[in-house]
């Protein structure tokens, strides 16, 4: 494949001139076409070149870097965001599955999200949108869920998903309309959703949402129900966790 044709995008030029000498020495499979110092600079360089790959700041005056995507009907772009954001935001940018290189930029985070885009534009998969991070990012909870599934990428809503069943090094999503297999292990989802109060380990084979459980029974042993015939074993150790996690979040 020919070299990937890249835009930076960043109000400081100081972070313009050092993201440009990393990628330089480190990334030779990119083509720096030119830096913006704003997002309408940018607009003109995109109508202008061809342009695989945007390294976009996120907070810059004026317009910060998701002013960008209102310029254009479709994108017709891969984006790797350079940000300083909060914990918050930047779990709202892996789990819409968008790259991103955390400020102060590091080699390693950049050859990673480089490889990544690398294969994406390989394997002519279509840029990702940037409608389900924006949407994630004004919500007070995650709300989409980016998923390798096959070749590409599914968005799924959590509030939609029963439970993630362990399958070996996958992970079957058993949702409301059905049930798809995702390209990573349970504990992927495990990590990436820590921080959510809508989900629990009961099992070392099931992560579920507590929000969608029908019944918690003790009879017969520990289990859950989904819909009156889904039943998921809960694992005696985490019995009391498990409680104790419901009963934070008002359910028992």
């Amino acid at each position: 494949m020919s070299k990937i044709k890249a835009l930076i995008v960043d109000d400081e030029l100081n972070a313009r001139s050092l993201l440009r000498n990393f990628i330089e020495d480190h990334c030779p499979e990119i083509d720096i076409i030119a830096d913006a110092e704003d997002v309408k600079s940018a607009v003109k360089i995109i109508n202008k070149n061809q342009i695989d790959l945007v390294f976009l700041d996120v907070e810059m005056p004026n317009e910060n870097g998701f002013a960008l995507f209102d310029y254009f009907n479709k994108t017709t772009f891969e984006t790797i965001f350079c940000t300083a954001y909060s914990e918050y935001a930047i779990k709202a940018f892996e789990v819409s599955a968008v790259d991103y290189i955390l400020k102060p930029i590091g080699i390693s985070k950049l050859k990673e999200a480089v490889e990544k885009v690398s294969e994406k534009l390989n394997r002519n998969l279509q840029p990702n949108t940037m409608d389900v991070l924006k949407e994630n990012l004004l919500e007070n909870k995650i709300k989409k869920i980016g998923v390798h599934i096959g070749d590409g990428i599914v968005f799924m809503d959590l509030n939609d998903i029963l439970y993630f069943e362990a399958d070996g090094s996958y992970t079957t999503i058993h949702h409301k309309n059905g049930k798809d297999l995702a390209v990573k292990k349970i504990k992927h989802f495990e990590d990436l959703l820590a921080s959510d109060t809508r989900f629990f380990r009961i099992h070392r084979s099931y992560f579920v949402n507590i929000t969608l459980i029908k019944k918690y029974s003790k009879k017969d042993g520990l289990s859950v129900t989904y819909d009156d015939k889904i039943l998921l074993p809960i694992s005696r150790e985490k019995k009391e966790e498990f409680e104790e996690f419901m009963q934070l979040n008002n359910i028992l």
